[in-house]
């Protein structure tokens, strides 16, 4: 069930602001930055934009512009502690929402890392950005960052939102979900014992991201040195 928060109200359009793991369960931007292939989050989210679209919703807020750190309080909402795996993961899933027709729109709201912006700007990569307000669309600005942004009060600066669209693709997005879920299992540390959920920070061996009771039997798999990491340690 999607947790629908309807943020921008402009000539009809509606823009959902939520985490990605309230639309898709435990599918977290952690969850997605640490996979082995990267690639799926394009898939991943024009599955996700095909049935946003099918709700009537135009445009989502999706990502961050921060990365990882080690007093992060929200890990699961960042990628990667590496700006250029976070610009990747933001022009991926851009792409596959934009397939779906739905107009994405990345999170700029709090913390920012200015690596971020600089990698955004050498690969040329001009995403929309959902702010708090002016003072933090000039500061982005001033970064050199010119795009298009939005904030609660509707658009600050750029073009409306146009995408009229649809993709014609077929995803099953629980099979996506698992393929995701068994792509993300992480050593976390090597001397460690026992399987963390959801939890970085933790001194277990082993990072899932979910209960399921299938994945939490490969991730057993992997703490015995059965199995082989299937995700990538990103800290």
């Amino acid at each position: 069930m999607i947790d629908f928060v309807p943020i921008l109200y402009k000539e009809g359009y509606t823009v959902l602001d939520t985490k990605m793991q309230k639309i898709v369960r435990d599918i977290s931007n952690l969850c997605i930055g640490v996979n082995s292939n990267l690639e799926l989050s394009r898939d991943f989210a024009e599955a996700v934009g095909i049935q946003l679209k099918r709700l009537g919703i135009n445009a989502i807020v999706y990502g961050t512009l921060d990365t990882l750190s080690k007093d992060d309080k929200n890990p699961l909402d960042r990628f990667s502690t590496s700006p250029y795996i976070t610009v990747k993961m933001l022009e991926l899933m851009g792409e596959g929402f934009a397939n779906a027709g739905i107009y994405p729109i990345v999170d700029g709201r709090g913390e920012i890392d200015e690596k971020v912006i600089e990698t955004l700007i050498s690969r040329k990569i001009y995403l929309p950005i959902y702010v708090e307000g002016k003072e933090k669309m000039e500061y982005l600005k001033n970064l050199g960052y010119n795009t298009a942004f939005y904030s609660e009060e509707g658009p600050l600066y750029g073009k409306e939102i146009t995408f009229n669209w649809a993709s014609e693709k077929s995803y099953d997005i629980e099979k996506l979900r698992e393929k995701i879920l068994k792509g993300s299992i992480v050593i976390l540390n090597p001397e460690g014992h026992g399987v963390s959920i959801n939890d970085p920070k933790s001194d277990a061996k082993v990072l899932v991201f979910s209960t399921d009771a299938w994945l939490l039997e490969l991730a057993k798999g992997v703490e015995s040195g059965e199995n082989p990491a299937t995700g990538r340690r990103v800290w």
